[in-house]
């Protein structure tokens, strides 16, 4: 007696036909600008208030830079930190925005004093997504 074990060669290339079928109507939908929009208002919210907290933790007045390409942090260059980029905890890169596309228009640029509040007052930052990112201005928080 004969034992069926795996699959015949008609069902594996059935099964191959249809993943390419599939493929080809998905793969056009897939919307990768989307995610990257996302990812760089997240990030861009995420390097904000890491800024506002290594201003309160570090006492140092902390600048705050968002482009249309680039988020990055540093500490300013009158204070006694000495004037350096802060790179990423996560990833040790200087840009935040790695990867994806934060679209902040027109470019933004602040920064927090040692108590967490914004020294330009009132702060919103426009992100390509359509979302918007607020710091209150006596407070310092940040939120959507």
């Amino acid at each position: 007696m004969k034992k069926n074990t795996g699959f015949s060669l008609i069902e594996f290339v059935v099964v191959i036909i249809l993943l390419g079928v599939l493929s080809a109507l998905v793969l056009p939908r897939l919307n990768l600008d989307t995610f990257r929009e996302t990812g760089g208002f997240q990030q861009g919210t995420a390097m904000i208030r890491f800024g506002q907290k290594l201003a309160i933790t570090s006492g140092c007045q902390v600048n705050v830079s968002l482009s249309s390409a680039s988020c990055t942090i540093a500490f300013d260059v009158g204070s006694s930190c000495g004037a350096s980029n802060i790179p990423n905890p996560s990833t040790g890169n200087n840009n935040f925005c790695t990867d994806s596309d934060p679209g902040v228009s027109p470019a933004v640029a602040f920064s927090f004093n040692n108590i967490g509040a914004p020294t330009g007052g009132l702060q919103t930052v426009n992100f390509g997504s359509g979302q918007t990112v607020t710091v209150e201005a006596n407070t310092g928080f940040v939120h959507e």
